[in-house]
């Protein structure tokens, strides 16, 4: 009890010496008792009526405490529903509650005062699930005051970059598991760009290239799980059979209440689909295999785009009605998954027939190739744009290299490697160590971290590999299991420009020799990611009417690059990338930009897309300079032209043929 005015009296009456003590359990009890009615329970109410003494101890008082608020608030299931005098059915049919939510400074209040009347009354809690927040501290871990202005204006936040992201910020934080969060207007930020604008891309890239399918086909675009169904492309079924996957986890954790394991596994699956899934198929999407095979890209884009938007919809209310409302627009009538919202729309069933787990496992295994891959570019300081001649996968686990194998071209592909090889030697040229985890194995062994560690010093190799295998080994006469004990490798020293690095998976060796053929791919890498940027800079996209041309200037290299890696540019760039031959005067330019590659001078122009002549065949056909020049000026200025243009030039007929003298559009040149 606190000693205050204010507050709900303990109904004690009591006899002056304190031996006779009656507590009143109802308002027609205090009525029966002193003859008094009362409406109101507030202390200046009931403080006045007295109850004669049974034991001929005269008048007795009510006692001047009052009960602690928390108190109160520990009632309240029972208080509500004004249990056990009206709704007893009602209260025995919802009781305990589903969950309860608060502050971890409750613990001490409302979720001890609920859990000490509960248990008195019933021998059990009064919640089947407790979710617990942590506090938000300021910036310097104090906490927040108004006295002290240590916090940004919530408000203010909110203009600046919604209310989505500071939701986001704070359900994908340790506040979630009742840890303090030292709350920075930055991290808010970086949910904007980290999460948000790469989800929009990835919905606008969906928009872009599903209309400009219904372009190319003449067809509505029909998004249909059947055709990802049948899809055979590996990142289809993989990123189909990781959504369904989430479906189901994110169902699981919801039931249980752990809302903490939630969006870190929405988060994560956002980055898999924009930086794994989109990237590796951002051509299948615009096309290049086919109509069919776009729209089982597109599809499966779609699908899994629109669940995510669904899943995500509790935790950010706002972006995902916007993209949900344009999305839902391509379901067909019927679909559970449609409504005028939303938030009108169920959680949706995972499709437990499409979960691959092999497939699954085998993305993970290239991915982790991939980012190990990475990190070894960095090392070298060798950027991507450099092509590499090999990259060696050992590792003691078949089924990891089995999985390499089947996601070889993809591992080339995004290491820009020429060849990928996998051995199962992890013997050869290999060092075997390990050390502890301190902070798991500290849990185990204590204060004998000491020995345990001069232990793991005397372990040999075979210690390591048998450890590796087996997942235990005592030391000091602790029982260390995986993640207690951490096992690496390191390479010997191949020699030459072999680089290797290892983790839990595998050990990588990647060789750096260069050679001509590689030097020039690295300089055409360089020349189309100039092309790129000043594409990016002008604004333009895909389906612009545009043509592109490199001119060699100071160096030899350039040419050399245009005239043998035509074919490899043009891969690079999903477009044709011409010479300065085609670079005619009436062209206009749209863009261009001065470049220097190691030394390597070269000029990128983008023109619009115009009619273009031959000029060596004009020359050819009216065998007079002036002649062909009139001819050439013939053909770029007309409006249109056909398979063939006649043209009279001082009473001469010239019979001109389109692919020989000239070309419609400079795209369409084969000269």
């Amino acid at each position: 009890s606190r000693n205050r005015y204010w507050g709900l009296p303990i109904p004690l009456w009591v006899s002056e010496d304190f031996e006779e003590i009656i507590c009143i359990g109802s308002v027609e009890e205090l009525e029966q008792l002193s003859g008094v009615r009362v409406e109101n329970l507030h202390r200046q109410f009931v403080d006045h009526i007295t109850i004669p003494s049974k034991q001929g101890k005269g008048q007795l008082r009510r006692i001047p405490e009052v009960f602690d608020c928390w108190f109160e608030s520990g009632s309240m299931p029972y208080a509500q529903v004004h249990y056990p005098f009206e709704n007893k059915e009602k209260f025995e049919s919802n009781f305990p509650a589903h969950f309860i939510a608060e502050g971890l400074d409750q613990t001490r209040g409302w979720f001890y005062t609920l859990m000490v009347l509960s248990t008195h009354l019933f021998d059990k809690p009064a919640w089947q699930n407790l979710v617990v927040n942590g506090l938000v501290l300021a910036s310097d871990g104090k906490k927040m005051s108004k006295r002290l202005k240590n916090y940004p204006d919530p408000a203010e936040v909110m203009d600046r970059v919604g209310a989505d992201a500071i939701r986001m910020y704070l359900c994908n934080s340790g506040v979630m598991r009742a840890e303090p969060l030292k709350f920075q207007e930055q991290g808010v930020r970086d949910v904007v760009k980290d999460v948000f604008l790469p989800m929009y891309n990835s919905y606008r890239f969906l928009v872009q290239e599903s209309y400009r399918y219904e372009l190319a086909t003449g067809k509505t675009f029909q998004p249909s799980k059947d055709k990802i169904r049948q899809s055979t492309n590996q990142m289809d079924i993989w990123v189909y059979s990781a959504c369904q996957s989430l479906i189901t986890f994110v169902r699981q954790e919801m039931e249980a209440y752990r809302l903490y394991t939630v969006v870190p596994h929405l988060v994560n699956f956002i980055n898999q689909l924009t930086n794994w899934y989109i990237r590796l198929n951002r051509d299948r999407m615009r096309g290049s295999g086919g109509d069919e095979e776009q729209l089982q890209a597109l599809s499966a884009l779609y699908d899994v785009l629109l669940d995510t938007t669904i899943l995500l919809a509790p935790v950010v209310p706002f972006i995902t009605e916007t993209l949900y409302l344009n999305l839902r627009k391509a379901l067909p009538e019927g679909d559970p998954r449609k409504d005028r919202s939303v938030h009108f729309v169920m959680m949706p069933d995972p499709d437990t027939a499409a979960v691959r787990t092999e497939v699954e496992r085998q993305v993970k295994a290239m991915q982790a190739v991939v980012n190990l891959g990475r990190t070894i570019r960095e090392k070298k300081k060798v950027g991507l744009k450099t092509p590499v001649k090999s990259l060696q996968v050992v590792s003691s686990d078949q089924q990891f290299l089995d999985d390499v194998i089947t996601m070889k071209t993809y591992i080339e592909s995004e290491l820009n490697v020429d060849s990928v090889e996998t051995s199962a030697d992890v013997s050869s040229g290999v060092t075997v160590t390990g050390k502890l985890d301190f902070a798991t194995a500290a849990k185990k062994v204590g204060k004998d971290m000491k020995k345990v560690m001069e232990e793991v010093k005397k372990l040999t190799e075979a210690d390591f590999v048998k450890f590796e295998a087996e997942g235990t080994i005592t030391l000091g006469g602790y029982t260390l299991v995986t993640g207690d004990l951490k096992v690496t490798r390191e390479c010997k020293g191949l020699g030459g420009d072999v680089e290797s690095l290892s983790d839990e998976n595998a050990m990588l060796h990647m060789d750096f020799k260069e050679d001509e053929d590689i030097l020039l791919r690295a300089l055409a890498r360089e020349v189309a990611n100039r092309v790129q940027k000043l594409r990016k800079e002008a604004k333009l996209v895909q389906d612009d009417p545009v043509v592109q041309f490199v001119v060699p200037g100071k160096g030899k290299r350039v040419s050399k690059v245009l005239s043998t890696k035509g074919e490899y540019l043009e891969n690079l760039l999903r477009r044709k990338l011409f010479g300065a031959g085609l670079l005619q005067e009436h062209l206009v330019r749209v863009a261009q930009d001065n470049c220097n590659v190691d030394g390597e001078e070269f000029e990128v122009v983008i023109c619009l897309d115009a009619p273009c002549a031959n000029t060596k065949e004009l020359k050819a056909l009216a065998k007079d300079d002036v002649v062909a020049d009139g001819l050439r000026q013939w053909v770029v200025t007309q409006p249109s032209v056909g398979s063939a243009i006649t043209a009279n030039i001082a009473g001469k007929t010239y019979e001109m043929k389109e692919g020989k003298h000239y070309a419609s559009l400079v795209s369409k040149a084969t000269w």
